[in-house]
């Protein structure tokens, strides 16, 4: 089961804030997660351009204050 799938079920059963909350789930793990959806809701968002990927890697990068190689690695962490 991969990582994705893991905390999207902890989060079905209202368990995945307090993991975090608790140290239990690493705030790396917790960066990479939130990083990794708003990745995919501005890939949605920029479906109407051709380099729809490249926008939503640097507007994620952009709001997350980060470089877009870490964007990829978060995404590529989530999709494992």
């Amino acid at each position: 089961m991969s990582v994705l799938k893991q905390l999207n079920k902890l989060k079905e059963l209202n368990l995945y804030s307090d993991l975090v909350k608790k140290g239990i789930v690493p705030v790396s793990v917790n960066s990479s997660f939130e990083i990794y959806n708003y990745f995919k809701i501005r890939l949605t968002v920029n479906k109407e351009f051709s380099d729809c990927k490249s926008r939503s890697y640097t507007e994620a990068s952009e709001e997350f204050n980060c470089s877009e190689m870490t964007v990829r690695r978060a995404v590529n962490f989530m999709e494992e």
